[in-house]
């Protein structure tokens, strides 16, 4: 088991207090402590985040093992969707001392791995994410310490400049498709007028069905499938790769023998992001319209603005400047999956922005 802590330190805080998870506290305790710091959420409607928290928990715990979180074997930290939201060199160090607290307040049963998310990089971001990358490559620590990557210059500079540094593709650079239509009940396929000219209804009720089989064993694949990108993989020193977790796709998560390990990301898919951000425009207008090169003053620490829109089975929410889609059922996860070792289950307490 991983955990992903998102990009406000203070939340690395709630990790080392055993909040974010929980293991011992029972769920009356939890929901006393949300009322009480998070009282925002509460005003009228809860926001998804914590229905989807609670019930993913209990989910794990269900599918694996009730003490499930006594075991966390690394932590993924900061934010893979906003620039604006890279680590500035402080802030990593921090991280890293919050880090070792927590190995100190919890010792691991094994070495534990601290893996340091980045996302997709513009000019002006760069230099200082730089200055961490180069700070984390000179770091004396027992594990390599990994970089989740999710813009292909910084794949590069891994490669030729921040060599001790290991690279995990994530879910932004590596493709799945996502739309939930395929994979919701109510969906419903309209085959072409030549296709069912001149045939009877029950006909084309088969080849509807037919249609879906072809439709899921398609959705049920990833660029991992394709030989050259396994090869170009394979080139960049890349063995480890991130999939969102998706209900109704066990074929998506089966060990094909690729000699690449899996990063499962548990329980919020990233349907879609982009450089416009909703929160961001409370302060700046502008950045609502069109993007923007000028540095964020990260608004989104100050202010939270999230949409939701009414779903079959799942929920779809807007946070800042990404869209994204519950999946909590892990009956879809098959057993292959779990037997290897090298996989990874990427917990999500909160969307991590």
């Amino acid at each position: 088991m991983y955990i992903h802590i998102w990009t406000n330190l203070e939340y690395f805080e709630l990790l080392n207090e055993w909040f974010l998870l929980s293991t011992w506290k029972t769920d009356k305790e939890i929901a006393s402590f949300f009322m009480q710091n998070f009282p925002g959420e509460l005003a009228e409607t809860i926001s998804p985040q914590y229905e989807i928290n609670f019930m993913s928990i209990r989910e794990l715990k269900r599918k694996f093992w009730p003490d499930v979180f006594q075991k966390i074997d690394g932590i993924y930290y900061w934010s893979d969707n906003c620039e604006y939201l890279s680590p500035y060199l402080k802030e990593t160090k921090k991280a890293i001392e919050y880090f070792k607290e927590f190995n100190k307040k919890y010792p691991p049963h094994t070495v534990r791995s601290f893996t340091f998310v980045t996302p997709y990089v513009w000019d002006v971001m760069m230099e200082k994410l730089e200055e961490s990358l180069d700070y984390l490559n000179n770091l004396s620590i027992k594990n390599k310490i990994e970089v989740v990557v999710n813009d292909f210059w910084v794949l590069r500079l891994i490669n030729t400049k921040y060599t001790n540094l290991k690279p995990i593709f994530w879910r932004l650079i590596h493709k799945i498709l996502k739309t939930p239509l395929i994979d919701t009940f109510w969906y419903d396929v309209h085959p072409a007028w030549e296709s069912i000219k001149n045939k009877s209804a029950r006909d084309i009720e088969i080849l509807k069905d037919e249609i879906v089989k072809w439709q899921l064993k398609f959705y049920s694949s990833s660029e991992l499938n394709l030989d050259i990108y396994r090869e170009f993989l394979s080139k960049n020193r890349v063995s480890r790769i991130a999939m969102d977790f998706m209900e109704k796709r066990e074929k998506l998560f089966e060990d094909k023998n690729h000699n690449i390990w899996i990063d499962l990301y548990y329980p919020w898919a990233l349907v879609f992001t982009w450089r416009l951000c909703d929160t961001s425009s409370i302060e700046n207008p502008a950045r609502w319209y069109y993007a923007t090169d000028d540095i964020c003053p990260r608004t989104c620490n100050r202010y939270d603005i999230y949409y939701k829109i009414k779903t079959t089975n799942y929920k779809l929410i807007q946070r800042w400047n990404s869209w994204y889609r519950s999946e909590i059922c892990l009956d879809y996860l098959p057993d292959s999956f779990i037997k290897n070792k090298n996989n990874r289950i990427v917990f999500a307490p909160f969307i991590t922005v």
